[in-house]
């Protein structure tokens, strides 16, 4: 049997055994079937648009988290991205991995790729990496990003590839690359990767404020999302249904992340995907717009603190990334065959 045969029949294996713990799971009263696991914020880079180095937070030790992820694998959780920060520089990053590993969860992480780059074994326990690299320019890249950045993610991607790692490129859209856009999707078609690109947006806790003058502008962001619908529908390697575009496209004001609704929200973030920051608070998701108390795991338990955050009343948002976790929980046929496609 070649390599690639091998590989689809990993894939196959994968989806198969994702859809039996959906099954499993899904009459379970919490359903953290995603989770998104914010281990601290300290990173090595200093983006021109994050401040994410800067916002203060408690941690929890490795105990701690470990002990959170074999509670949300009784629980039925599938996948878990580990994510910053920079998620790789934590001391305990590879026993925290490896615990999510043993326990059959999908393990993945977002990675700068400076500390993967200089110790390869950090991506061992990973099934899949999600690279951030902004520009096919160094000098664009490094501007955006810090000293060293763009060689860091190169070589990661490298590093992933050769490991058989399920490897991804995520950047980051703004005024100073987006000419650089065409060109990253060419470099990941051709390196077998699919790619998201998402502009910048504002008014979200780890974003800077002073560096607005950086954003797209809203007819900036439709046309993106125009040209990503384009090159979705000639099966251009773009992470995502073109449908998820289509409702940021549709979005009647860009200048707003997202809407309130009246009662508890219809929404998965809080259902079926969760994120937890580094202190065991949990929310829906980092950009949420609810008028929300967070429970915390460490005081109210994990229990509590996922049934708790179900009823919120963020309503809607554009994030294609966001949507399209939505309609893949709500069963669309869209995202379910992207989902195959992607593996």
């Amino acid at each position: 049997m070649q390599s690639g045969e091998k590989k689809d029949d990993m894939i196959k294996a994968r989806q198969l055994k994702v859809g039996l713990r959906v099954l499993r799971y899904c009459l379970n009263r919490v359903r953290p079937f995603e989770v998104a696991a914010q281990l601290w914020n300290t990173c090595d880079q200093r983006c021109i648009y994050c401040r994410c180095p800067e916002v203060k937070t408690e941690l929890m030790t490795t105990e701690q988290w470990c002990r959170v992820l074999r509670e949300l694998r009784r629980l039925g959780t599938i996948r878990i991205k580990f994510q910053g920060g920079e998620p790789t520089l934590k001391p305990d990053f590879p026993e925290i991995c490896w615990e999510a590993r043993k326990l059959g969860m999908i393990t993945s992480t977002v990675t700068n790729g400076m500390r993967t780059s200089a110790n390869p074994e950090l991506l061992d326990p990973l099934m899949e990496v999600v690279v951030s690299l902004d520009s096919l320019r160094p000098d664009i890249n490094d501007h955006m990003r810090g000293p060293g950045a763009f060689k860091g993610a190169m070589k990661t991607i490298d590093l992933s590839l050769g490991k058989g790692i399920k490897t991804y490129v995520n950047m980051a859209l703004c005024q100073i690359n987006l000419e650089d856009l065409e060109a990253l999707l060419t470099f990941c078609e051709r390196r077998g990767m699919k790619m998201n690109a998402q502009p910048i947006k504002f008014g979200v806790v780890y974003y800077d404020d002073e560096a607005r003058p950086f954003a797209l502008t809203p007819s900036q962001i439709r046309e993106f999302h125009l040209q990503m619908i384009e090159w979705k529908k000639r099966g251009r390697g773009i992470m995502f249904s073109a449908s998820s575009f289509q409702k940021a496209l549709d979005w009647p004001d860009l200048t707003r992340n997202n809407i309130r609704c009246r009662g508890n929200s219809d929404c998965m973030a809080g259902k079926f995907y969760f994120h937890i920051d580094p202190n065991g608070d949990v929310i829906p998701c980092i950009p949420h717009g609810a008028d929300l108390a967070p429970k915390n795991i460490l005081k109210d338990g994990l229990y509590e603190a996922l049934r708790q955050v179900r009823y919120h009343n963020c309503g809607d948002c554009w994030s294609p990334y966001l949507n399209e976790r939505k309609a893949l929980f709500r069963l669309r046929p869209e995202a379910i065959i992207e989902f195959f496609k992607r593996g």
